[in-house]
C-alpha cells in the first residue's frame, strides 16, 4: 500500500465521479431521437473532445452530426470568440433537414450545413418545453401558462387563474429543488406533455393550498444579509392532507383547453407527467396514465378522451402492500395498443411478469416463473410480440444482469435473444421499432449498438475505452453471493480491494450502504455506462485511500421477487443491518485481509439513515459512521415515501424504526453531515437525533453544510474531504494529510436529467 497518505488522497480525487468521464471514453451511447423518425444523435466523449454523431436506424449509417470544424468557425465569426472542434460550447443539437440549431449561453443560434453561416435566433427561453416540431414553446409565469409561438416569438397568456400553491404545470413543492434552482440561478421547465402532432398538449395544475408546511432557514445568504426563511408544502406520513392534480388538455392553434372529468387525483410526492406516467397514444388522439391511492396499494391505468375531458379506468391493480408498474419505482412498463389491449407488468404471482389484459375483460399470462421480467423494450402489434429484458431465467445466472426475449403477446415459448452474461440496457426510439443497447458488466466496459424491434444488431455504435480509468489504479469489484442472516436468502455483495494490494496485510473495511427499499446498492455496469440506479458511488474512491470497501443489497432491496423487498416492510425495523453483519463475516472467512476490529459504515440519504442505524443496532461490529443527510425519522419525511414502502402510521411502528429509539447504544465515532437547505431530506431529520443524543449524553460529531441542498452541490469538496479525514484518523487510525479537494463543477448532463 502507498504510505504517503497525501499520494492516495491525490489517487482517490482522481476518481471521484466527476472525473471519470475523461477517464473512459465512448463510454455509451444515450440516443435523442429526432420527433417520429428513426433516426437520432448523440454525443460521445472521445480521446480528442466531444463529438456528435447522428444514426439513421433506416439506412443503417452512423456519421457526424456536422463538420465539427466549420461549426467552430461559424459560432466563432457570429459569437466574436473562439471555438475548438472538439470542445464546442453546447450540449445538445437540434437536427433539421438543412441546419442545426444549438443554444450558446443565453442565445438560440441555427447554423445552416450547407455554408456554414450561422444566424442567432434569439433567447434560449430555457424555462419553457417545446413541442416535438419546435414551433410551440410552453412557460409558466406567475403560476400561470403561456404559449410562445418560436417562428415569431409572440406569447400568448392561457391561464389567469393560477396561484400560489394552486399552479399550473409545476413540481410539488416537496421535491421541486427550489433550493437548488436558487442556488445555481435557474428554473426547471414546466411539466407538459405534447403530443406527437404537436398539436396539443396535457398538463396538471396542483393544488397544495391545504398541505401544511415546512421551514428552512438559510443562515448565510450569497448576497449576505439577514437570514431568510423557506417555507414551502410538506406533507407528512398520516397527514390528512397532501397535493392533489387536475388535468387539462391545450389546443396549440387556439388557446383553448379541455378538463378532466375525474375527480382530483391524490399527488403526495413527483406528479403523474413528471414520472412519466402520463402518455399520447402514437397517432394523437388519446392520453394515458397510471396513478395510484396514497400508499399505492392500488393503481390504475386510464384513458383520457383530450376533446371531451372524460376518464374511463382500463386496469386496476391491488396488493396488501404496494403495487408497482416495474421493478424501479419510476419507470413505466405498460403499453396500451391500438386493439384497446393493455400489456401491464405485474408482482401478482410474487415476481415481476407480463400480463395482457384484454377489452373483453379476459387476462393472458405472458410470462411466468421464478425470474424478473425487467423492461418491456418494443411492442409489433402486427406480428404480436413484445421484446422484453429479464433477470435470472437462466440457470446460474446473475439475478441482476438483464438479458433480451421476445415472445407473443398471447403468451407461449420464449424466444432468447441474448446469453452473454452482461447487462443490457435498452433505450427505444418513440415507435419502437428500433432501439440503443448498451451493454455492460462491472468488469467489462460497455459496447453500444443499434437493435431493430425483434433484438436484431443492425449497427455497431460505440465501445467504450477505459485505458485511462485502469492507468488511474481502478479495478473491478468483485461480485459475490453470501446468505443473508436468515441463513436460507442468497443476497449479492461486491468488494473492492485497496490499490497497491497485499494479501498478506490486514486493512480496515467500509461498508458502503443504501437502505431505500427502491433501488440496489452494489454495482453491475461498468463506470459511466448508465444502468440501474445503484448507490454505491464510492467505493473506488475509498479503495484508494487504503480501505477494503462492501456493497451489499440486503433484504428489502429492490430488482428481486415481490417478498425480498417487503421484507422491509413486513419485517421492520433495522432488518438489513443483521444481513450487513453477517455478510461481512461470510466475506472475511476466506478473505483474512479483512480486519473485522475495524469496521466502517457510510451512505447518503437512506443511507444516512441505514449508516447511523447500524452503529446503533450492531454498536460492537460496526466502529465508525459517517450519515450525511439521513432521514433518520420517516414519520417525519415524506408521506408518499413512508406510505408506499413502509405503511401507514396504524400498520407500521415508525417508533421503532427511527434511529432516535436506539441512541442509548452509540459506543462509536459517529459523524452526523447535513445541509442546511435539505428540501428533500429535511435538516430537523438529523437535528433531533442531535437532540436525541445529547439527551442520552452521547459524544458524537456534526457537520452542517450552509446553502446545501440534499444533493450537497455547495462545497461538496469540502464534506468528502472531512468524510475521508474522519476514516482515515478514527478507523484506519492515521494522521490525515492537510489537503485540498479542488472544487467539483456542476456536471451539465446532471443537471440536465434533474431539471427534465
Amino acid at each position: 500500500m502507498t504510505t504517503d497518505l497525501e499520494t492516495r488522497y491525490a489517487n482517490a480525487e482522481a476518481l471521484l465521479p466527476h472525473h471519470l468521464k475523461a477517464l473512459v471514453t465512448h463510454a455509451q451511447v444515450q440516443p435523442t431521437w429526432i420527433r417520429d423518425t428513426a433516426t437520432f444523435w448523440y454525443r460521445i466523449q472521445t480521446a480528442a473532445g466531444k463529438e456528435f454523431v447522428v444514426v439513421d436506424a433506416e439506412a443503417r449509417t452512423k456519421e457526424p452530426a456536422f463538420d465539427h470544424e466549420r461549426m467552430a468557425t461559424a459560432l466563432g465569426r457570429i459569437l466574436d470568440a473562439t471555438y475548438r472542434a472538439t470542445d464546442l460550447p453546447f450540449h445538445g443539437i437540434e437536427l433539421f433537414d438543412d441546419a442545426v440549431e444549438v443554444v450558446v449561453g443565453e442565445q438560440r443560434i441555427r447554423v445552416s450545413t450547407d455554408d456554414y453561416e450561422a444566424t442567432i435566433l434569439g433567447p434560449t427561453h430555457p424555462s419553457e418545453t417545446r413541442s416535438p416540431d419546435g414551433r410551440w414553446s410552453v412557460g409558466v409565469r406567475d403560476h400561470n401558462l403561456y404559449l410562445r409561438d418560436t417562428t415569431t416569438d409572440e406569447e400568448r397568456q392561457l391561464t389567469t387563474d393560477g396561484a400560489e400553491g394552486y399552479a399550473y404545470a409545476g413540481m410539488n413543492d416537496a421535491v421541486a429543488n427550489r433550493v437548488m434552482e436558487e442556488n445555481l440561478g435557474v428554473t426547471f421547465p414546466p411539466h407538459v406533455v405534447w403530443s406527437p402532432d404537436s398539436s396539443r398538449f396535457v398538463t396538471h395544475r396542483l393544488d397544495q393550498r391545504e398541505v401544511e408546511l415546512m421551514h428552512l432557514v438559510r443562515s448565510s445568504p450569497q448576497d449576505g444579509g439577514r437570514p431568510r426563511l423557506m417555507s414551502y408544502h410538506y406533507p407528512l406520513v398520516g397527514d390528512e392532507k397532501v397535493a392533489t392534480a387536475e388535468f387539462f388538455v391545450f389546443d396549440a392553434a387556439t388557446g383553448e383547453s379541455t378538463k378532466s372529468t375525474c375527480a382530483p387525483i391524490d399527488t403526495p410526492f413527483v406528479p403523474t407527467i413528471a414520472y412519466g406516467f402520463m402518455w399520447w397514444s402514437e397517432d394523437s388522439s388519446t392520453i394515458h396514465f397510471a396513478w395510484g391511492d396514497r400508499g399505492d396499494k392500488t393503481v390504475r391505468v386510464h384513458e383520457l378522451d383530450p376533446d371531451t375531458g372524460d376518464v374511463t379506468v382500463l386496469v386496476a391493480e391491488s396488493s396488501e402492500t404496494n403495487v408497482l408498474i416495474a421493478p424501479y419505482h419510476h419507470e413505466r412498463n405498460i403499453r396500451v395498443l391500438a386493439s384497446g389491449e393493455v400489456l401491464l407488468w405485474s408482482e401478482r404471482s410474487g415476481w415481476g411478469h407480463l400480463y395482457l389484459h384484454r377489452p373483453d375483460g379476459s387476462t393472458v399470462t405472458v410470462t411466468s416463473g421464478d425470474w424478473l421480467v425487467r423492461k418491456i423494450v418494443s411492442v409489433d402489434e402486427q406480428a404480436r410480440r413484445v421484446t422484453f429484458t429479464a433477470a435470472g431465467r437462466e440457470p446460474g445466472s446473475d439475478i441482476h444482469l438483464q438479458e433480451l426475449y421476445s415472445v407473443s403477446l398471447d403468451g407461449g415459448e420464449i424466444t432468447t435473444i441474448t446469453t452473454d452474461g452482461l447487462d443490457h440496457e435498452t433505450r427505444p426510439s418513440p415507435s419502437g421499432r428500433f432501439f440503443v443497447d448498451v451493454m455492460s458488466r462491472v468488469d467489462v466496459p460497455a459496447v453500444s449498438v443499434l437493435r431493430n424491434g425483434a433484438g436484431e444488431v443492425v449497427l455497431e455504435l460505440e465501445q467504450a475505452d477505459a485505458t485511462a480509468l485502469y492507468a488511474a489504479g481502478w479495478t473491478p469489484p468483485e461480485r459475490v453471493m453470501v446468505k443473508s442472516a436468515d441463513g436460507v436468502t442468497d443476497i449479492q455483495c461486491a468488494i473492492y480491494k485497496p490499490h497497491d494490494f497485499d494479501p498478506s496485510k490486514s486493512y480496515p473495511v467500509l461498508d458502503e450502504i443504501y437502505a431505500g427499499v427502491q433501488v440496489t446498492t452494489t454495482p453491475r455496469r461498468f463506470p459511466q455506462s448508465g444502468g440501474f440506479i445503484s448507490a454505491e458511488v464510492s467505493g473506488a474512491v475509498f479503495a484508494a485511500l487504503g480501505f477494503v470497501v462492501v456493497a451489499i443489497d440486503a433484504r428489502g432491496t429492490a430488482l428481486r421477487h415481490k417478498a425480498f423487498q417487503d421484507h422491509a416492510r413486513l419485517v421492520g425495523e433495522g432488518q438489513f443491518v443483521a444481513d450487513h453483519v453477517e455478510a461481512i463475516k461470510q466475506l472475511a472467512e476466506t478473505r483474512p485481509w479483512m480486519d473485522l476490529d475495524r469496521v466502517g459504515i457510510f451512505g447518503e440519504s437512506g443511507g444516512g439513515y441505514g449508516s447511523t442505524r447500524a452503529m446503533l443496532q450492531a454498536p460492537d461490529f460496526f466502529k465508525v459512521a459517517v450519515s450525511s443527510s439521513g432521514d433518520h425519522d420517516d414519520a417525519m419525511y415524506h408521506a408518499w415515501w413512508g406510505e408506499k414502502f413502509f405503511g401507514d402510521p396504524d400498520e407500521y411502528d415508525y417508533a421503532k424504526h427511527s434511529n432516535m429509539s436506539l441512541v442509548d447504544n452509540l459506543r462509536g465515532k459517529l459523524l452526523l453531515v447535513h445541509g442546511e437547505m435539505d428540501d428533500n431530506v429535511t435538516p430537523h431529520l438529523t437535528m433531533r437525533l442531535v437532540d436525541a443524543l445529547i439527551q442520552a449524553n452521547k459524544n458524537f460529531d456534526l457537520l452542517i453544510m450552509p446553502n446545501a441542498d440534499h444533493a450537497m452541490l455547495v462545497n461538496q469538496a469540502y464534506w468528502l474531504r472531512r468524510r475521508w479525514d474522519y476514516f482515515v484518523e478514527h478507523l484506519m487510525g492515521e494522521t490525515p494529510p492537510v489537503y485540498r479537494i479542488a472544487d467539483i463543477e456542476l456536471d451539465p448532463d446532471m443537471l440536465a436529467s434533474i431539471g427534465g
